[in-house]
Parts: C-alpha cells; sequence; structure tokens
C-alpha cells in the first residue's frame, strides 16, 4: 500500500510543476473545472486563463465550460459567477445567489471575505500577455496604386523568443489551421498574383502563435469588355457605322481600329484611334466604308489590352466620279455624275493605304477628328483645273483656299463657298479678283471647326457664317 501512495504522490508532485511551469498547460480531466471543444474533442485547462490564452493563441473561439461547485455539472462559462478561493483557484457557479450563499458561508467559518472576479478582468489580463508573448507581425504592400502586374507582400516578425517558423496562405485563416496549411516562408516577402484576403502565421520556440491578414485589393489584370454592333437603319448603305461598347473596371485609356484581324500588337504603333465622344448624346463609332473584317481595339488605364471583331458586308463600293445613290461617307450627301462639276472635293489615305471621298474639306476633318480615323495624306480638288477634274488634288498643306463673295452667284462645285486653289494667282483668277483682294482661309482654323461639329454640312454652314 505504501508504495502505491509514494507513486501517487510522485505523480502529483511532477504534475504540479508541469502546471506551474507552463500557462497553457492542458491537464487530465480528475484535476480541474476547466473545459473546452477542441477540434471536436473535450479539453481539459487548469484553469481559466489557460483556456482563453489557447483560444487566443490559435486564433479560434472555443466552447468554453467550467463545473458549477453547487451542481458539479458543465455549464457555459459566460454565465456564471466566478469566486476567487486564492492566488491560483476560482470556483465557479451558475446562479449568483449561490456564490454569495458560499461567500457569507467561508467567511463565517473562515473569518475572510472572498473577492468575485469579473470575466473581463481575466479577458484583459490574456490579452495583454499574448500582445507581449507572442510573435508581432506587420504586412506591407509593395504597392497601393492600381496595377496590372504582381503584389509583393513584405512581411516582418519580431518577438521575444526565438521564431521558428512562417508560412503564408490565401484568405483569412486561424493559427491552428497552418499546422498542415499555408506556404513557409523562406524570405521576407511573398508575391500574389491576384487580389484577395492573405494570412501570415508567426510560431516562437515557446509555442505563441499570431497571424495576421493582409487584403490586397488594387490589381486589375482583367482586359477591357468590348461590344460591337451595327444599328438597324445601317442594314444597307454605303457606310456603316460600328458602334463601339467598352466597359472596363478602371477606365478606357484608348480606342483604335483597323481594317482586317489584327491582335493588340498590331496596335502599339498602328490603327486608327477612335476620338473622345464631343457631347453626351454621341456614341463612340467607326465609319465602316468597305466590307471585310474590322478589328476594335481598347486598353484600359492599367495596360490591359483586348480585341474585338466584326464582319461587315453590303456595302456599296465608292468611286472617284459617284454614281447616283452614292454619298458622301460622313454627311451622306448625295451626288452624282451627270454633272462634271458634282464630284467629291476632298480626299484622304488612310494608314491601310485606303483612300476615302468627301463632299467638302469639313467632312473629311470630321472624319478623322470625331470618327478617329488616322489620314497619312489629305487632298482637296484644284477648283482651277479644267472639269472634269477628276485626277487634280492639292494637299492640305499646300493649298490656297478662299471664301467666295456671298453677294455674287457661287462658281464653285455644287455651289459650296470655299474653294482650293495651287496658287493665289489661281484664285484671283477664278474669282475675277486682283491678287491682293484674295483673303486665304487659315487651315488650322478650319481644323479647329471640324472637331466640334459633328456633321459635315453644319460645320460647313458654320464656316460659312465666320467667314461672312
Amino acid at each position: 500500500m505504501k508504495k502505491y501512495l509514494r507513486f501517487g504522490l510522485l505523480i502529483c508532485v511532477i504534475l504540479v510543476a508541469f502546471l506551474n511551469g507552463n500557462q497553457n498547460s492542458i491537464v487530465f480531466a480528475s484535476t480541474t473545472d476547466v473545459q473546452a471543444i477542441k477540434n471536436g474533442e473535450v479539453v481539459y485547462y487548469k484553469n481559466v486563463f489557460s483556456l482563453l490564452y489557447d483560444e487566443l493563441n490559435e486564433g479560434v473561439t472555443l466552447t468554453k465550460e467550467v463545473q458549477d461547485y453547487s451542481t458539479k455539472k458543465w455549464v457555459a462559462l459566460d454565465s456564471v459567477t466566478i469566486v476567487k478561493t486564492n492566488a491560483s483557484k476560482n470556483i465557479y457557479f451558475s446562479k449568483e445567489a449561490n456564490a454569495d450563499k458560499y461567500i457569507k458561508a467561508y467567511k463565517a467559518k473562515n473569518n475572510v471575505t472572498l473577492k468575485k472576479v469579473n470575466l473581463n478582468t481575466i479577458k484583459t489580463s490574456v490579452q495583454e500577455k499574448y500582445n507581449k508573448e507572442a510573435p508581432s507581425i506587420v504586412l506591407n504592400a509593395s504597392t497601393i496604386e492600381p496595377t496590372n502586374t504582381d503584389v509583393t507582400v513584405n512581411v516582418e516578425v519580431t518577438d521575444n523568443k526565438k521564431v521558428i517558423l512562417k508560412k503564408w496562405a490565401i484568405g483569412t485563416k486561424p493559427a491552428n489551421k497552418f499546422s498542415i496549411a499555408g506556404t513557409t516562408l523562406t524570405d521576407n516577402s511573398f508575391t500574389v498574383s491576384k487580389n484577395g484576403t492573405y494570412t501570415v502565421y508567426a510560431l516562437d520556440n515557446n509555442g505563441n502563435k499570431r497571424t495576421k491578414s493582409i487584403t490586397i485589393s488594387n490589381i486589375d489584370k482583367t482586359a477591357p469588355a468590348i461590344i460591337l454592333s451595327i444599328p438597324e437603319s445601317d442594314a444597307t448603305a454605303v457606310s456603316k457605322k460600328i458602334q463601339v461598347s467598352t466597359t472596363d473596371d478602371t477606365g478606357i485609356k484608348d480606342q483604335k481600329w483597323a481594317y482586317g484581324n489584327k491582335d493588340v500588337e498590331y496596335f502599339i504603333d498602328k490603327g486608327s484611334r477612335i476620338a473622345p465622344l464631343q457631347n453626351a448624346n454621341q456614341k463612340d463609332k467607326i465609319i465602316a466604308l468597305k466590307n471585310g473584317v474590322y478589328t476594335v481595339y481598347a486598353e484600359d488605364k492599367m495596360g490591359n489590352k483586348s480585341t474585338k471583331t466584326i464582319a461587315i458586308d453590303g456595302i456599296s463600293e465608292f468611286t472617284e466620279v459617284t454614281q447616283t445613290g452614292v454619298n458622301c461617307e460622313v454627311c451622306r450627301m448625295d451626288l452624282h455624275n451627270t454633272d462634271p462639276n458634282k464630284v467629291y472635293s476632298a480626299k484622304s489615305i488612310d494608314q491601310e493605304g485606303y483612300t476615302h471621298y468627301f463632299c467638302r474639306i469639313g467632312c473629311m476633318y470630321h472624319q478623322e477628328h470625331a470618327n478617329g480615323i488616322a489620314f497619312t495624306n489629305k487632298y482637296v480638288r484644284d477648283y482651277s483645273a479644267t472639269a472634269p477634274r477628276l485626277d487634280n488634288w492639292i494637299a492640305v498643306e499646300n493649298a490656297v483656299t478662299v471664301k467666295f463673295n456671298n453677294n455674287e452667284t457661287a462658281k464653285g462645285i455644287m455651289g459650296w463657298k470655299l474653294f482650293h486653289f495651287p496658287e493665289l494667282s489661281n484664285a484671283a483668277n477664278y474669282l475675277g479678283v486682283s491678287k491682293e483682294n484674295v483673303v486665304a482661309e487659315k487651315l488650322e482654323n478650319i481644323v479647329e471647326y471640324a472637331k466640334t461639329n459633328n456633321k459635315g454640312m453644319t460645320y460647313q454652314y458654320e464656316i460659312d457664317k465666320v467667314a461672312q
């Protein structure tokens, strides 16, 4: 019998030493009145402080219970009255009246008044100890500005002990998940390619753990969405409007288009830019002049790029001397080949080498600025040439453009009042005045008017009105 008593005493001594040496001790059921459900199993703690510290250390919420001193039944920790019996021991009552009764009886017997302990006071002490002993983690993103590249998360871990393990994982994760989850951090940073929340975990050699999360939301690698359509009114036409709708979370930086099926690399230094809208009633559009495939390109403010194609058919082919029913590609004015004077008075060559014809210079500049077609060369018809003027073109930068006297009968093509000549002398001869009386219009003024008017005909009216 003495042998067994000595062995039991030895076990008790070892257990007491173990409990005093580790604040977070998990103990045998018979030695404690504090327990929790952890990972689906009942775990016993030497006191409430140890339970709360373990809960904080694991980063989870446990089902916490204590044993009612009166009934010996397990009850929820948050519902009890705690009575401190000595420096290291508390007892718990599910009913405060029973606690008061116990305190009164204890005083009568021992002449000592026991104190009640507020659970929040214990929680505060636990938090203070955890903040002091657990690793400290600071996370910073390499950039918080919008970007279409990967983001590096810089990790700084400090501790009053030695940090023996660092990990990171996608999502918000508690410390207890990192026993099997996460990627080990060998450096003080990791790189992410997608927006989301990321968690870093640190463990020191005393078993203290901490996690810290960071949310990355500034990565945008999504290319703009492009929708192309043709209005029903353009079912059959000499030109068709391709309406363009682009959407993107960060906003559109640039839009271009080109003939044919093109990839995004093509638009690095090529393609016709789609000009910004002039007013809220306008829609982004491309004027299609010939049948075939058209590619629209969009780039957002982050540099993400995309293309979309659309096939066009049913467009009548343009010729320099027009056929009945064929119109100026901008204002749709009808031109006929029955009168050799009634031919296009402006033309241009785009980046693809395709020739565009216009009824007047205003429509040509409108097409370039408002509709976004990039012209490499622009020409106007030489009015001093003899009809039918089929191949008499002057580069716009070399042309002398004049306004015909509004009080006289217009002598120009289709009665328009702006005429183009290679020299001042040609203009004077055509108008029947001396060279000194020829007033040339400035090309930059013509260009500026074309930017702010949505129709070639409207533009022409404004030119006439200002010139009078």
